[in-house]
């Protein structure tokens, strides 16, 4: 089997473009969210959990093509079960106007593949009968679904006004170049996570029958800049031109803000802060986003999602409200929060178990 990197999280090497040359994300997407049963783990269960996603990755390429995957920690696994302190807080709202609910799982099993097929069977080997079994230390108990790529979307909820050709729910393009923080940006730099990486993952509900009401040179001017017409959104490979250096300038002149907009005030010497690897679902029978976020620390997902909310920006306005004309906050609903810590590869089952020799 060819080596795989250290990173966990280290997916992007493996990625196809199109044609265009934006970054393809893998097609269909899992979250396990897992709790631990039947009292603490022992070294023999972190052997056993690391043999099982081995045998996995021994199976299948490391890619979209075959299997990724990505495994992080809860606060309430290193409370519970490891002398090291959590190198991420307890998730808490983001904004005044959420009441989410904060979920505290022990564990966050992120799985990708193009192949949908091949999550299910994934899930099946870990969580049912066989060698493979993880139930006797781990419970799964929830499982989220998802996708993102051309044509998915509005093949799954026709009827609804999302563009044939768009990846995600809300019609535009998520991995264009530049907008994303390199992995080695998100990788953490000393400490017992030296090497991995932090995770925030959050379940929105989207209001798209009512994000499609609005003509495509608004939604454009919502997701991105009031001076970004839905024409060259359309044609976006490149980062975006945002504005966010002049933002009160061009709130004033158009009454209104872009999402990318005031998100990019949180970047730092132009880079972001956060790498995105959120997937749209239609888990519930509702339209949503299962927003999978890593970054080297919680506080550049603060930093971002605080900016996002342009709080400030109805200074600016007065046709500009928390949520009203200003980038997508009147269209989602976050329905939870959490936060996970991922080591690296060696260390990903059961992490920092006291006498572990790792």
């Amino acid at each position: 089997m060819t080596a795989l990197p250290a990173a966990q999280h280290a997916w992007e090497d493996t990625f196809l473009h199109d044609e265009e040359g934006r970054p393809l994300a893998p097609r269909f997407h899992r979250l396990l969210l897992l709790d631990l049963t039947g009292g603490a783990p022992t070294a023999a269960d972190a052997a056993h959990l690391e043999s099982a996603l081995r045998t996995l990755e021994s199976e299948l390429p490391h890619g979209p093509e075959g299997l990724l995957t990505c495994l992080g920690w809860g606060p309430g696994y290193f409370e519970a079960y490891t002398g090291v302190r959590s190198p991420v807080n307890r998730p808490v709202p983001m904004a005044r106007w959420e009441n989410p609910r904060l979920e505290s799982y022990d564990a966050c099993l992120h799985l990708a593949a193009d192949d949908e097929a091949t999550l299910a069977e994934v899930t099946g080997r870990l969580f049912g009968d066989g060698p493979l079994d993880q139930r006797d230390r781990l419970r799964l108990t929830e499982v989220r679904t998802g996708f993102v790529g051309r044509g998915l979307p509005a093949a799954r909820r026709p009827g609804s006004g999302i563009p044939d050709r768009a990846p995600l729910m809300l019609g535009f393009h998520s991995g264009l170049r530049g907008n994303q923080a390199p992995e080695e940006r998100i990788s953490v730099a000393s400490g017992p996570l030296r090497g991995g990486t932090t995770m925030h993952v959050s379940y929105i509900e989207l209001d798209v029958d009512s994000w499609y009401e609005q003509d495509a040179d608004t939604r454009s001017a919502l997701m991105y800049s009031p001076r970004v017409g839905a024409d060259e959104a359309e044609k976006l490979v490149d980062d975006a031109t945002s504005d966010a250096d002049s933002l009160p300038r061009v709130a004033a002149d158009h009454g209104r803000v872009g999402h990318a907009q005031a998100t990019g005030r949180a970047r730092l010497a132009g880079v972001p802060r956060i790498n995105r690897r959120d997937f749209a679902t239609l888990d519930h029978g509702v339209p949503g986003t299962h927003f999978v976020s890593l970054q080297r620390t919680m506080e550049d997902f603060n930093a971002t999602r605080a900016t996002m909310n342009a709080a400030d920006a109805p200074t600016h306005d007065g046709r500009i409200g928390v949520r009203r004309r200003n980038g997508i906050n009147a269209f989602m609903e976050v329905r939870s929060r959490a936060t996970f810590a991922v080591p690296v590869r060696r260390d990903r089952a059961f992490p920092f178990l006291a006498g572990d020799p790792r």
